[in-house]
């Protein structure tokens, strides 16, 4: 059910649990949905409402390394940033939970085998079945065979779910639901408690009104940077006994991928290439072939966790975008615009438009035209630094109240080898398979710290309230509730250690997942 006001909002009867959980984004609608089929009753507090839209400009600064993805990797709307990404699923290596010795305190709380765990079932509730989960049987489908590399390289396969949006993938339980309720354009700004135990949050409709929503649990899933900005606000606010004021990781160990062209390629067998690289089409399921260090590889080396996809750049790439945008605006049923655009796109297109479909119904792949230009591109881990950090300005507010959330991102000194490192295990991987020859930059060959300017990046914020055995090391435990307390919790790629190669969102839904069973204990049922 969607609310507006916060007297529609009914308090909960005495003695049923209410789990609120604060942002209605990818992280939030996933763990509401999840746990409404467990029959919990979920209250969502959504600072936005149903229409896109941005943090206020005011409301935030960057101040270390560029940083891109504060600006344009968030949105303050009911779906969150997944009304702005592809969609794409990725998981984590083993070698990513156990540690490495060379990277201070990179060991997770966790194991891998309990996450990985986790991993079919979020597919499955992801709408992507077990089927699509071997990349194997997905070449085999697509008729070609995986090839297999040397160098301790290795060929994976990324899912890309088919409706990306959450708000659009639930839109029917949010509307029907009478276990889930959604209060939109209210923003959640501070906590009431007793002792170790929160008993209700404090919110901010749009006029300037503060009222308190009760409940028995609550979770933060109000995106990375949001959730580090209301710890911090909490813990500096006089009056209250807050349990981490005096954590100091919090906010801290901010991370980031950098991502970038790292070398152009020259390809040696075209056909076996684009049979290796080009994206799959399996049953309207989308797979995007990359490479990475194998496990074992990594676990052996002393480098980042990389992984790189091609890039493939033709004379119409951009109107070939426009075209996918525009057919995704049509099937998700959203506003359509500029139809002079899609005259001029599809003029441009024409030439290709029948192969591109050819490619498509008969070879279950996506079309590259034959004049492409193909770039490796990588996207890389970084080093966690306690000093990268998010944190606050209180001198500044927003119009909730809120103060301006500052953040200052570092990278360390061993992102540069391990890319270097990294793109030569690639050039000469795929040249002993025939396949292509690697132009490796030469300020990336010469180590010159001025190609880290090059990489930007990728809007996948990680850290500030990261899990740990304690609060010394960390903000959340194991089950990724808040030190100090008894029923706050963290949940999204905020509670993460270490960023991987892959992109968070998988692996942060699959550790929701896990609370979800922690939380409620017992298997779903159908919603009605």
């Amino acid at each position: 059910m969607l609310l507006n006001d916060i007297k529609e909002l009914a308090t909960p009867v005495s003695g049923v649990s209410r789990t609120v959980i604060i942002g209605g984004g990818t992280v939030g609608l996933y763990a509401a949905y999840e746990l409404a089929k467990r029959g919990q009753e979920v209250v969502v507090i959504e600072s936005g409402g149903l229409a896109l839209d941005n943090f206020a400009p005011e409301s935030y600064a960057s101040v270390g390394k560029p940083h891109e993805g504060i600006r344009l990797g968030r949105a303050r709307n009911l779906g969150g940033a997944s009304n702005l990404w592809g969609g794409q699923l990725v998981e984590f290596q083993p070698a990513d939970f156990a540690g490495r010795d060379w990277i201070l305190d990179s060991k997770w709380p966790v194991a891998y085998p309990e996450v990985a765990s986790y991993h079919q079932r979020t597919y499955e509730n992801l709408g992507i079945p077990r089927e699509f989960l071997d990349d194997r049987q997905v070449f085999s489908h697509a008729g070609g065979l995986m090839p297999n590399f040397d160098e301790g390289l290795e060929l994976f396969l990324t899912r890309w779910l088919k409706i990306p949006s959450f708000s659009a993938a639930y839109a029917h339980e949010l509307r029907s639901s009478d276990k889930i309720k959604v209060l939109l354009n209210h923003t959640v700004v501070g906590f009431a408690g007793h002792q170790e135990t929160i008993t209700a949050i404090q919110v901010v409709d749009r006029a300037g009104n503060t009222q308190q929503i009760a409940g028995s649990c609550f979770i933060l899933a109000a995106g990375t940077i949001e959730i580090s900005r209301l710890l911090l606000h909490a813990a500096a606010t006089p009056g209250w006994d807050c349990p981490w004021r005096n954590n100091q990781n919090v906010g801290a160990f901010f991370q980031d991928h950098l991502v970038g062209r790292v070398a152009a390629l020259e390809v040696l067998d075209r056909r076996r290439f684009f049979d290796t690289f080009s994206t799959i089409v399996w049953s309207k399921q989308k797979f995007q072939p990359k490479i990475r260090l194998t496990n074992e590889t990594l676990q052996g080396s002393r480098i980042m966790n990389i992984q790189a996809m091609m890039a493939f750049e033709s004379s119409v790439s951009e109107n070939l975008v426009y075209l996918k945008q525009f057919l995704k605006a049509a099937l998700y049923s959203r506003k359509l615009s500029g139809m002079g655009d899609l005259a001029r796109n599809l003029r441009a297109c024409g030439r290709h438009l029948l192969p591109l479909m050819w490619k498509y119904v008969v070879d279950n792949r996506i079309f590259v035209p034959g004049d492409s230009k193909i770039s490796l591109v990588v996207q890389s881990e970084q080093t966690p630094l306690r000093d990268s950090r998010i944190s606050i300005d209180p001198t500044v507010k927003d119009a909730a109240g809120l103060p301006k959330v500052i953040l200052d991102w570092k990278v360390g000194q061993a992102e540069l080898g391990s890319i270097r490192e990294f793109a030569l295990h690639c050039d000469r991987a795929l040249h002993a398979s025939g396949l292509a020859r690697l132009q490796i930059a030469g300020e990336l060959l010469d180590l010159k710290p001025q190609f880290l300017t090059t990489l930007r990046d990728n809007y996948h914020h990680v850290g500030g309230a990261r899990m740990g055995q304690t609060e010394a090391d960390g903000v959340v435990d194991r089950n990724l509730r808040i030190f100090g307390t008894t029923n706050l919790y963290v949940a999204g790629a905020a509670t993460f250690r270490t960023a991987s190669n892959a992109n968070t969102t998988f692996t942060a839904l699959a550790l929701v997942t896990r609370l979800v069973d922690h939380l409620a204990g017992d298997r779903p049922t159908k919603l009605g």
